[in-house]
C-alpha cells in the first residue's frame, strides 16, 4: 500500500511538471493576482514622436541682404552719371540710384473748407473782398482748402495766424515737406572688390565731395 501511496504521489509530481513545461499552468506569483507582462514592446505614444528632436523641422533663416556701395550724394544727375561712366570704363559693375529726401519745410495757412468746390470759391470771394491774399489748394493732402500764405519760417507763419484770427477767419498752419532728389551710384556686390582705397583715391581727385558707404542694395533708377 505504501509502494502504491509513493508511486501515485511521484505520478502527479512529473504530471504536474510536465505541465509547467508546457505552459498549462501559470506560475504562484501569477496565480496570486500579480498583472502579466508582455514580451512585445508597446509602441511610443504621439506624444513622444512629436516631441523627437530627429521630427523637429529645421527653421528657415533669412539670407542676409547683399551689400553694395554708394558713392555719392550727388544733388545733380548729371555728376552721378560721370562718376557711373568712369566707373562702367573700369569694369566695374555699377548702377544709378535715385532717392527722395527732404530738401526742406514750408508753414502754410490753411483754412479748412468742408462744402467742396461751391464752398471753398465762396470763402475766397469773401476773402478776397477784404484784401486777403488767398488761393484754392488744388494738390496734395491740403486740396480743396484755402491758403492765406505760405512761409519759410514757422514764427512768420503763427504771427500770421493771430492776425487772421484776430479778424475772426478760422486758420491754422500746416508743416508741409519739400522734397528733393540725390543720386548716388551703386557698385554692385560682385564688384565691391574692385573698389579700394587707390580707386577712391583716384576719383576724388575729380569729385572731391565723394563719400562712400556700405549699405543694402537699392532698386536702381530707370
Amino acid at each position: 500500500m505504501r509502494s502504491l501511496f509513493l508511486f501515485l504521489l511521484l505520478l502527479n509530481i512529473l504530471y504536474a511538471l510536465w505541465q509547467l513545461q508546457s505552459g498549462g499552468v501559470r506560475p504562484d506569483s501569477l496565480l496570486a493576482g500579480e498583472p502579466a507582462v508582455s514580451d512585445a514592446v508597446s509602441p511610443p505614444s504621439q506624444d513622444a514622436v512629436s516631441a523627437s528632436p530627429a521630427e523637429v523641422a529645421p527653421v528657415n533663416e533669412a539670407a542676409p541682404a547683399a551689400l553694395c556701395i554708394q558713392l555719392g550724394v550727388f544733388a545733380e544727375r548729371r555728376q552721378a552719371e560721370q562718376l557711373l561712366q568712369r566707373l562702367l570704363a573700369l569694369d566695374v559693375q555699377a548702377a544709378l540710384v535715385e532717392d527722395e529726401v527732404v530738401g526742406s519745410t514750408d508753414y502754410w495757412l490753411v483754412m479748412p473748407v468742408s462744402g467742396g468746390s461751391v464752398d471753398a470759391l465762396a470763402r475766397l470771394s469773401l476773402l478776397q473782398e477784404q484784401g486777403v491774399d488767398s488761393f484754392v489748394i488744388t494738390r496734395g493732402p491740403l486740396a480743396g482748402n484755402i491758403s492765406l500764405g505760405v512761409f519759410s519760417r514757422l514764427d512768420y507763419a503763427e504771427a500770421r495766424q493771430a492776425q487772421l484770427l484776430a479778424d475772426g477767419n478760422d486758420v491754422r498752419v500746416e508743416s508741409v515737406d519739400k522734397l528733393r532728389s540725390q543720386y548716388l551710384v551703386q557698385v554692385q556686390p560682385a564688384a565691391r572688390r574692385l573698389v579700394d582705397q587707390s580707386l577712391l583715391s583716384r576719383l576724388r581727385t575729380d569729385f572731391p565731395q565723394l563719400q562712400h558707404q556700405y549699405q543694402a542694395c537699392s532698386p536702381v533708377a530707370k
